[in-house]
């Protein structure tokens, strides 16, 4: 009886013990990988930038709110338009963009889903 009373006493000292948050902990350390910009009708690859068209005047909060069209900086040399579809989504992974399609073939990815392109 006593051995299950303090082995009780113990285990719940313990898991108290390592339920507490550390105050030694920086969220100044912790970053965002991605940064969605949401699913544009339209956009187009104008090599300096992506143009961004969405069907609404709402935007989206990371790309142009309040807006139907923006640009976003992007690595290259200007160039005529090149439509990369109506991608679901459009990610900045970082180091590369992302773009998820609904169907295979719907973008320039051939037969995938998903396309990379490369910053």
């Amino acid at each position: 009886m006593q051995f299950t009373i303090s082995f009780a006493a113990l285990m719940t000292l313990a898991l108290s013990v390592v339920a507490l948050p550390s105050p030694n902990v920086d969220t100044g350390m912790v970053t965002k990988r991605e940064t969605s910009y949401g699913n544009p009708d339209l956009v187009v690859d104008q090599g300096d930038r992506w143009k961004l068209n969405f069907g609404f005047t709402d935007g989206h909060l990371n790309a142009c709110p309040g807006s139907y069209i923006c640009y976003i900086s992007k690595g290259g040399s200007r160039h005529g338009d090149e439509s990369w579809g109506n991608p679901d989504n459009m990610v900045d992974e970082g180091d590369r963009w992302r773009f998820n399609y609904p169907n295979s073939g719907d973008g320039p990815c051939g037969d995938h889903y998903i396309c990379y392109y490369n910053k």
